[in-house]
């Protein structure tokens, strides 16, 4: 794979006869992709997108194709990878038989979005360039380094909604706890420790502003060197205090807000005080998937295994109550009892390991390619994964289901 810079756009613009140019990946960076490359006068024959929902439908009159369909296009063709999915796509690019592929980092250095019509915030334009930045990094690098896309810091299992199919699960906890202080500051010190670089710490829960500690967690891991950004995602029915409103002010923290009509009843409040302190921050409207409950499936391990490397969330550490997981659903699914505890699963963080040790282990996590224990009791979430509608309220916790000993 190449970095697509100036002076090859300029050749394309000039010549008269070329092969089909192909955006792979009609997600935020294949839209961004484009407006670059009309801007410098280049055409675009298609996307392509391995999601269902997107296939068959056109974005600003450019057809949106399925991998299956690109098969069938000449080898020549010109792939620009416009997705983060690095690891996934250039074998299956490699597999087909073509060879002139790109990826976008220089075609974004120093591109002009303010006047660009697209639906994607501002806010987020730099940091979805950033992440495949570090994508292409990372494949270029090779393992040597550890650089992770973003760690998940939960600090409480309490949250003011109760979503029948929240992701995170948090309809299963009857008593729900805040994350132990001291405990949660030793596993971040030990994460940082061993990480080169992180791109987003995400702080979450259930929901983070019911955590009185909000403002001292930030502030701790302000503190560190080796990472790019900080979101703090909440539902909006919170409005900060001052204190959590002068731990948010800085260039590194984003507040993504979760829009979820009259359940968000503290919106306008929340959005006026993040205005008034200079907090960055933006309201999303909510696309769920189907993937919010816990059953078992017997699925062999060969489904399994191909159900874990196309979701979209087995690169979201998750650190939960000392542990660091792989995903989400196995870190709540485990720590709710649903799943038993699995130690190749996840990384002891809090513990007496030494700095190399927790970084090996967490470079196995980190790159490991075959399903969790936790697969067998998930839905899926991959692009093919139903949707549904967003927070739908249930009145009592839902009852965890026994964990089942025939997982593959």
């Amino acid at each position: 794979m190449k970095s697509l810079d100036r002076n090859q756009l300029t050749a394309w613009r000039g010549a008269s006869v070329l092969p089909p140019l192909v955006l792979y990946g009609a997600g935020d960076l294949g839209k961004l992709a484009l407006h670059v490359l009309r801007l410098a006068g280049v055409e675009v024959t298609a996307f392509c997108d391995a999601s269902a929902l997107k296939q068959g439908n056109s974005y600003r009159e450019i057809p949106i194709i399925a991998p299956t369909v690109l098969a069938n296009f000449a080898r020549d063709s010109r792939i620009i990878v416009s997705n983060n999915y690095i690891s996934t796509v250039l074998p299956l690019l490699n597999e087909l038989g073509f060879t002139d592929i790109y990826d976008c980092t220089s075609l974004f250095e120093g591109a002009d979005f303010s006047d660009a019509e697209l639906d994607v915030h501002s806010l987020e334009i730099q940091r979805k360039i950033a992440w495949h930045q570090r994508e292409c990094a990372k494949h270029l690098a090779g393992h040597d380094q550890l650089i992770l896309k973003y760690i998940d810091l939960v600090i409480t299992e309490a949250c003011s909604m109760k979503c029948v199919d929240c992701s995170n699960l948090m309809q299963y906890y009857e008593n729900p706890q805040h994350s132990d202080l001291g405990q949660l500051f030793a596993s971040v010190d030990c994460i940082m420790s061993a990480v080169d670089w992180i791109d987003e710490l995400r702080v979450l829960g259930g929901e983070p502003f019911i955590n009185k500690n909000l403002a001292a967690i930030l502030e701790k891991i302000k503190s560190y060197k080796n990472f790019g950004h900080i979101i703090v995602y909440t539902n909006g029915t919170i409005t900060p205090q001052s204190t959590t409103l002068k731990a948010l002010q800085d260039s590194r923290v984003t507040v993504n807000i979760t829009n979820y009509g009259k359940l968000s009843r503290r919106l306008p409040e929340m959005v006026t005080a993040l205005e008034a302190a200079g907090v960055a921050h933006l309201v999303k409207i909510p696309s769920w998937t189907d993937s919010g409950r816990i059953n078992f499936r017997h699925r062999s391990a060969e489904q399994l295994d191909t159900m874990f490397a196309n979701c979209c969330v087995n690169d979201i550490l998750t650190l939960l109550n000392g542990k660091l997981y792989r995903c989400p659903f196995s870190a709540n699914a485990t720590n709710l009892g649903a799943v038993p505890p699995n130690s190749v699963d996840m990384v002891n963080v809090c513990g007496d390991a030494s700095r190399d040790q927790v970084r090996k282990d967490l470079m196995k996590l980190y790159l490991r390619d075959s399903h969790l224990q936790a697969c067998a009791y998930c839905n899926g979430r991959d692009y093919s994964t139903p949707k549904i509608e967003a927070a739908i309220q249930v009145m009592r916790p839902l009852k965890v289901p026994p964990p089942c000993n025939t997982a593959v």
